[in-house]
Parts: structure tokens; sequence; C-alpha cells
């Protein structure tokens, strides 16, 4: 062996390095994994709130399909208020839809009138084709977290027009003072409702250049009344504006052309990926700081605070600018701290038929 020893391994300087190394390709690694759950928990919700969205919108579009247009049927869409944030003044607003359908043999065996055990009372054709009055309306969740206040229940109810013993949905004594439907009379589809919006378009809505609010013969209408007996009341809410150049009504409702529908919801788990008002605003501001502008949706989506809806305007540095009271909303004072709302918007077309086959002539 030679007198000069030879030494094998790393120096601590070495050792140092490649602990560093490792440390970032470990960081590197981890936000990886982190982005990708955050793409995947996104991609997870949006395809939830796709799939219960088109479930609201299949469903409704079932009922419009099998509408009544003959003497005993009718057609009502209108708009009210509710109070949300309770402090005394009812700022939201919400629609109610009723029309009448023709109903098939499960739905009248289904909502024959029964008895204490359970049997259907009389007599039932399986060949009879009967009608049905449909209900659908967004309710106050009523639910004691703030910050799920703004959140609205679609229900959705039906009832045979040949029923004595129920009232009508058409009747004035069905929806209370405070808008409650008598106890029983819908069910529940859905919760995490932000917005539910029908539109009407009449014989003369010009709709393939795009669906347009306004009080044009060639535009669209946010409210309808088939007998034209003035059942919304314009007094709540402009929204309740009827349809523009409709003749008067005659033995047959007046139908609209075509409906759009539109549903927006969030999910209870989504409060946690909002961000909230960072200082108290007044009913005049249209630009304010927020915790993290970069959970708000893209430009010219709405947001929703209490009762307010808001069109996003640009975004950047911690605040972002908006355009005040959209969708029938007020403008009012927020608190700090209050949390920022948007869902996920789905809408659909559905085309009304105006003619029917009557095979119980």
């Amino acid at each position: 062996m030679s007198a000069k020893s030879k030494r094998s391994g790393f120096t601590l300087i070495e050792l140092v390095l490649a602990l560093g190394l490792l440390s970032l390709l470990a960081i590197a690694l981890l936000q990886l994994v982190d982005t990708s759950l955050k793409i995947w928990n996104r991609t997870e919700a949006g395809r939830d709130l796709q799939e219960m969205g088109g479930t609201v919108l299949d469903l409704f579009a079932e009922d419009l399909y099998s509408i009544e247009g003959g003497t005993r049927g009718d057609f009502v869409g209108d708009w009210v208020r509710f109070d949300l944030d309770r402090d005394g003044v009812p700022g939201a607003v919400w629609p109610r839809v009723r029309f009448v359908r023709q109903a098939t043999a499960a739905d009248l065996w289904r909502l024959r009138p029964r008895d204490a055990t359970g049997a259907v009372r009389g007599t039932v054709d399986p060949l009879e084709r009967g009608l049905v009055e449909v209900c659908w309306a967004v309710l106050p969740a009523s639910q004691a977290e703030p910050d799920a206040r703004p959140l609205g229940m679609l229900w959705r109810g039906q009832r045979l027009v040949s029923d004595v013993e129920t009232v009508s949905f058409f009747d004035k004594g069905f929806f209370s003072a405070a808008n409650k439907p008598a106890p029983g009379s819908l069910e529940l589809v859905t919760g995490g409702v932000l917005w539910f919006e029908p539109w009407f378009a009449a014989q003369t809505s010009i709709v393939h250049d795009g669906w347009t609010l306004g009080d044009k013969l060639s535009d669209c209408a946010s409210s309808w009344d088939a007998f034209r007996k003035e059942r919304p009341q314009l007094e709540v809410t402009y929204l309740n504006t009827p349809a523009t150049g409709m003749p008067e009504a005659s033995e047959l409702p007046l139908l609209p052309r075509r409906v759009r529908v539109m549903v927006e919801l969030e999910r209870p788990s989504d409060l946690k990926l909002r961000t909230r008002l960072e200082h108290e605003i007044d009913h005049e501001l249209t630009q304010f700081d927020v915790g993290d502008e970069t959970r708000l949706p893209p430009s010219g989506r709405m947001i929703l605070i209490d009762e307010e809806w808001m069109r996003v305007g640009a975004t950047g540095r911690g605040s972002v600018t908006v355009q005040r009271a959209q969708r029938g909303s007020r403008a009012t004072p927020h608190d700090a701290g209050v949390l920022i709302h948007f869902g996920n918007p789905m809408s659909r077309e559905i085309p009304v038929p105006v003619t029917r086959e009557d095979w119980n002539l």
C-alpha cells in the first residue's frame, strides 16, 4: 500500500447541492400534482353541474313538448321577489312558470286521488289521456348560513285538471302572500339554484339572430299570460312586462312559439372556492377589491353578491370592475367579507307545439 491512502465518496458541498436539487425536483413535482388535482376537481365539478343542469333542462323540455293548446290549456310565466338577506326589502327575483300539458296513463294513475290505504278512488281507464297542470318555481332554501342564502331551490308540481280536491296552480290563492305554494303541492327538483330564467318568443319574435329581450315586435318576452288576464304583476318587476303586439285572447290560449330556459347552479362545496369582498361597498361603486380575483369568472359572466347580480368587466391586481343591478336586481350596499357567488350557466331552446293529435273525439 502507498503511504498516501485514497478516499472515495461525496464532499459536503456535493451533498448539499444534491439535496438542493432533490428539493427543487420535489417542489416542482408537488406543484404539478397540486395543479393536476385542481384541474381534476374543476373538471369533476363542471361535469357534475353539467349533468345536474342537463337533467333539469330535459325535464322542463319534456313538459313543454306535451303542452296543451286546446280550450282547456293555459300558460303563465311571471317573476316574484324574495327577501334572501333578511333585511326587510325583497331584492331577489325568481320566476314561476305554470301551464297545462297532456298526461300519460302513468301520470294519471300516479296523480289520482287516493284513500287512507293508498288505493286509487274510482276507476282508471288505461287508455285515458287527461290533462295536468304543471308548475315550476324557484323558492328560497331558508338556510341559516349567510353564505348559502342566495342559493335557491327549484320545485316542480303536477295536479290533475279534473281534481276538485286540490287548489289549481293558476288560482290566486295557490301562492300565499309570501309567495309560498300550498304545502305538499310541489316536489324538489334540485337545490343550489342561483338563477333560472325562461324567455318566451312570440310569433313575431326573431330568434335566429339571437334572443333579445325588449319591447319591440321582434323581441322576446320574460313573462307570458296565455289569456291576457294581467296575471304577471308589472309593479313587482319589469321582467313581468308582457310580450309586445300579442293579439287578444280567444277561446284558445296564446302559447309562445319557442321557450329559451337558462339555469345556473352552484354546489355547496363550491362555496369554499369563492372569494369575498375586501371592503364595504355602496350602491354606486363599480370597481372594488376582492380577496382573490383569480377566483372570479371571466369577463362578461355574472356574479351574485347578496341579492344583487353584477356583470364582470376587467379584473386584475385584486380588484374587479362590474356593471351593477343586472337580471332585474337592485343596486344595494354590501358589507365587507360577503361571499361572491357564480355558477355554471346552461341554456336550451325548446319549440312549443301549436297543434296536437286529439284521440278523445
